[in-house]
């Protein structure tokens, strides 16, 4: 059928994050395709498990191919291709396909006869069929012949004990027509002997069959008791084959019968489970509980009480003694005694009691050496040791197994999807013996009433069991360990955690046990599932994008951690941390955490992209962004003389002619009320350009900033929002026009506000000017002596060291990392303190008390104004969004929970800053005095990030808090203020904060003669 284009019903974008899925309708056909995210691709796949069209959450197929990764489906997932136009999404496919979900593997084949190569299969089980499929799939071209011995074509053979269908038909998973299409002959015939010299195999019809590859696949053969009246009594019956069932549901009959079952393993108890509606079912069990050897008492204990909702009996840590003959027909059953004496009535009775190797056809074969169990041994592509050309799969095969606890030991599992990738993997080795097999994880599940599932294998053996879960529920997962390491899982009405964990067994990824008990959940196979937050966080970083394009992070950063507690998730990979041991633990000098991908986004460089995606940036002196620990440390020793505070104190003289200007500005506002974050940001604007330049940008002359500090907030805002997405900040970073259609989509795209005039063309200008001077040969005289005239100098002395690059950047990273803190600093300084009348009554009487208060020396000892002045940053801080670092190899474990190494994580000052395990009782609460008690402001001062935590403490502090602590003991030592508070939800926080909104007068300081001005009132 050719392929037309349908409309995928209510799909308007495609913009899945990798490994999401979305089951859609797709119109005017009666059908669903699931949309997923493979890889970076955005493709529809059939929706549901081709095996029993279950949902895929319990199987395991390629998202980018649709092939099967395991058994037990047969068929793969179609793949189609989607668009996107005009708001709405499409889907190109035929339609007959799309409606059946599934896409049949490739199997035809026009095989000769006279082919050189021949393949034999003995046995029409799960791994013949594996291996018939695998080896079509792989290109094999020769003849296969199939012999088996059971009489019908390959059949769902777990549907024989969970559900006694004795119809083969009805449970056949290939017709007769598909494998003449593949060209394989099934031959039904049992095999007596093997002549591995001259590669034949004998039939018991007398026929012979040449191979020049050969496998065996014959299965179990079910176990009997050697017991009084089990070899002769009729009714009694084991459940192996098709035929099997069909005498057991003659038997059962009309119903009401009374079934014993013998054997309190997984076959006996999907027979318990299977008969247990209209009969009197008991089951006699050697084990404590059912299941016990497999999966433990406690568990086995979950599933009994199950059963027992069914009127299932039980005789437990009981053995059989004999049958005895029913009273009525003597030629049949009619009791089972224990050894105890304890008689059970049977009008039948079920052996659910294990099977044997089925490989009687060797046992007389003088070539071939079986195991003591009566298996073969095979190497890991299932190739018979000792035996060239010949492979055993399934039931009869002993492997070294590679999973977690296995050690590569030689096991035997007689599951059915083990055998079935057996055959798979010995069809791989057949067609290309060079390749290395690929490991698979034993899984299988049991028709118990609800199904239970299981992944791995504990057969090496288990020493624990962890339980998640509500078992009494019947809702629990179960993981079994050696030691730290998970060894296999069981799980029932806790879909899909077993489907999960095997896929994590096989990537040998499975969480430890101390993880698992500090609450790692893999039904969302991932480490973070447990961390408390908000539901759409763990889902997308959408959630936190949009909450920081709003300006929310004042408001998220007070109230996050009082809803979800000290470890709080706030996004899929990302965890805030609010106490005392989560910041040791993040910024501690030498801990080992790196920033995290967000400060791409803060970047000044574009980063290169090598051949394997790593992100590589170019070394230019970035310190906000810098990751690379190394090379930051380095360019701190090389700078940190320079910005000594000690050093730093050379420059106070120019701040001091740049505040005698503000004092005089001021007053010519004569008490109207102004924006404080605008005319802080003029200060702190002046104070940079005479420090660092000898220049001043005309601010203060104008009376405005013309709009930068506005123009600079909006571009933290598209900053906050573009960080949370890593791919966007490469491809903006490459795309100019992708960066404009991000803003767009997001929001955040900003224009220059009327009579905007930014003073950074003018920084690269003067810097510019004067590094090129200073580098000629005979450089012009310059007696300039500001902060760049010292990093000319730093790069003459160390030129190795302080590269040019380093200078052009430093010398205008003074004002790209400084004009924004500082100016958050100032204007949450005087907000807090000028709105709260009785401190700064405290402070200004503490500053005009005291000689020269604005000298930095002085300044520093005004110990209440220094209080106000730190309690005003810890509740309103520079830095709105978590300090976000990588968290190491090792993970962390905080607060009972386990946050995986690559996992983001950090503190938010907000939230930190307010702990009161910190800070105190009421610490939302602005109360300078809790800073007045030394040894608790010490305390306090090592959990504070205003300027950065720990080895990442802001380089420039020094230079800010000269500025800062001169501005604001001037300030209130000629002015008193009165300020207008915003409404705390008018409150805008960005990664980079600022107490946006606050009005302010500054009033005059009058005459001591007229009392204290403002506070005369």
């Amino acid at each position: 059928m050719a392929e037309q284009e349908y409309k995928l019903k209510d799909v308007t974008s495609l913009a899945l994050q990798p490994g999401d899925k979305q089951e859609v309708e797709v119109e005017g056909l009666d059908a669903k395709v699931l949309l997923v995210n493979a890889g970076g691709t955005v493709q529809a796949i059939g929706p549901k498990c081709t095996h029993y069209g279950a949902p895929l959450k319990n199987a395991c197929f390629s998202t980018k191919t649709g092939d099967i990764e395991d058994s037990p489906g047969l068929d793969a997932l179609p793949v189609f291709k989607v668009t996107q136009r005009d708001g709405a999404a499409y889907l190109t496919g035929d339609a007959e396909t799309i409606k059946a979900g599934r896409r049949k593997p490739t199997f035809k084949c026009s095989a000769s006869a006279a082919s050189a190569d021949k393949v034999v299969v003995v046995g029409g089980g799960s791994g013949a069929l594996g291996a018939v499929e695998g080896l079509r799939a792989k290109g094999f071209q020769g003849p296969i012949t199939v012999i088996s011995a059971e009489g019908y074509l390959p059949i769902d053979r777990p549907k024989l004990s969970k559900a006694l269908i004795p119809d083969p038909a009805k449970v056949q998973l290939r017709d007769e027509a598909w494998f003449k299409s593949g060209s394989v002959d099934f031959v039904f015939d049992k095999v007596t002997a093997v002549d591995f010299a001259d590669k034949s195999v004998a039939t018991e019809s007398g026929k012979k069959f040449e191979y020049t590859k050969l496998v065996l696949a014959t299965g179990g053969t079910a176990r009997t008791l050697p017991l009084q009246g089990f070899q002769v009594l009729d009714n009694i019956f084991t459940l192996r084959d098709a035929h099997d069932v069909k005498k057991i549901v003659e038997a059962i009959g009309a119903k009401g019968k009374k079934i014993v079952i013998v054997g309190s393993s997984f076959i006996g108890l999907e027979a318990a489970a299977a008969t247990a509606g209209d009969n009197d079912v008991s089951v006699i069990g050697m084990e404590k509980a059912p299941l016990e050897r497999v999966l433990g008492e406690q568990v086995g204990n979950v599933v009994k009480k199950m059963l027992e909702s069914k009127g299932i009996k039980f005789y437990l840590s009981a053995s059989v003694d004999k049958a005895e003959p029913s009273v009525s027909d003597p030629s049949k059953v009619g009791s089972v005694f224990l050894k105890d004496g304890t008689k059970l009535d049977a009008d039948l009775v079920i052996l659910g009691i294990g099977v044997a190797p089925a490989t009687e056809y060797l046992r007389d074969n003088k070539i071939v050496q079986l195991e003591k169990d009566g298996s073969l041994k095979t190497d890991e592509s299932f190739s018979v040791v000792g035996l060239k050309d010949v492979y055993a799969v399934g039931d009869i095969a002993t492997y070294p197994y590679h999973g977690p606890g296995g050690d590569g030991k030689y096991t035997r599992i007689e599951h059915w999807n083990v055998a079935q990738n057996a055959g798979r993997a010995a069809a791989s080795h057949i067609v290309n013996p060079s390749l290395k097999p690929a490991f698979f994880t034993p899984v299988f599940w049991s028709a118990l009433g609800a199904q239970v599932r299981y992944a791995g294998n504990s057969q090496p053996g288990w020493d624990d069991v962890v339980i998640q879960g509500k078992p009494d529920e019947g809702k629990w997962a179960a993981f079994y360990t050696k030691g730290e390491t998970v060894v296999a899982v069981a799980s029932s009405g806790f879909d899909p955690v077993v489907m999960q964990s095997s896929e994590l067994l096989r990537l040998n990824k499975m969480p430890a046990k101390s993880q698992l008990q500090q609450g790692f959940d893999v039904l969302f196979l991932h480490p973070l599932c447990r961390v408390p937050g908000p539901r759409l966080a763990a889902i997308s970083n959408i959630w936190h994008a949009y909450h920081a394009r709003n300006g929310q992070m004042f408001r998220l950063g007070k109230n996050l951690h009082r809803t979800y507690g000290p470890v709080v998730r706030v996004g899929p990979n990302e965890v805030w941390v609010n106490s005392k041991e989560g910041f040791r633990s993040i910024y501690a000098a030498g801990s080992g955490y790196e920033k995290s991908h967000f400060y791409m986004a803060t970047s000044l460089a574009k980063p290169r992209l090598d051949w394997s995606l790593n992100l590589h940036f170019p070394d230019t002196l970035d310190l906000l962004s810098e990751c690379d620990m190394k090379r930051y440390r380095s360019q701190r020793r090389v700078i940190g003389p320079v910005y000594h505070a000690t050093s730093l104190r050379k420059h106070e003289a120019a701040v001091d002619r740049v505040l005698q200007q503000v004092v005089a500005q001021l007053k010519r506002l004569d008490g109207a009320e102004v924006d404080l974050k605008e005319w802080m940001h003029i200060i702190v604007v002046e104070c940079l350009g005479a420090v660092v330049l000898s220049w001043s940008p005309g601010y203060l002359k104008v009376g405005s900033d013309c709009g930068s500090s506005a123009h600079g907030y909006q571009h933290w805002k598209r900053r906050s929002v573009l960080g949370h997405f890593p791919a966007a900040v490469i491809a903006e970073s490459y795309s100019k026009t992708f960066g404009r259609l991000f803003s767009d989509l997001w929001g955040v795209r900003y224009s220059p506000v009327p009579g905007f005039r930014p003073f950074f063309p003018g920084v690269y200008q003067k810097v510019s000017r004067r590094v090129n001077a200073s580098l000629r040969p005979e450089p012009p005289k310059d007696e300039r002596k500001d902060l760049l005239s010292e990093l000319i100098q730093l790069h003459k002395d160390k030129p190795d060291e302080f590269k040019e690059n380093y200078l052009r950047r430093l010398a205008v990273t003074n004002f790209g990392a400084g004009h924004e803190t500082m100016c958050s600093a100032l204007t949450s300084i005087l907000a807090m303190i000028g709105s709260h009348h009785s401190v700064q009554k405290q402070v200004t009487e503490e500053v005009r008390s005291t000689d020269s208060s604005s000298q930095f020396d002085v300044a520093i000892r005004l110990r209440y104004t220094q209080a106000a002045i730190r309690e005003a940053q810890r509740l309103h801080p520079a830095i709105g969004m978590s300090l976000s670092r990588k968290v190491p190899a090792g993970g962390l474990s905080l607060h009972g929970r386990y946050i995986p190494p690559g996992a983001t994580v950090g503190c938010n000052p907000v939230s930190l800053h307010r702990n009161p395990d910190i800070f105190g009782e009421h610490a939302d609460v602005f109360d300078p005095s809790r800073w007045l008690d030394e040894e608790r402001a010490k305390t306090m001062e090592r959990c504070n990030l205003f300027w950065g935590g720990g080895a990442r403490t802001c380089p420039g502090r020094h230079l800010a808090e000269l500025i800062v602590y001169k501005t604001a003991s001037m300030i209130f030592n000629e002015f008193d203020l009165k300020v207008t508070m915003p409404h705390e939800d008018d409150i805008r926080y960005y990664f980079m904060a600022m107490l946006t909104g606050v009005k302010v007068k500054f009033l005059p300081r009058q005459p001591a003669a007229s009392g204290n001005g403002y506070w005369s009132d």
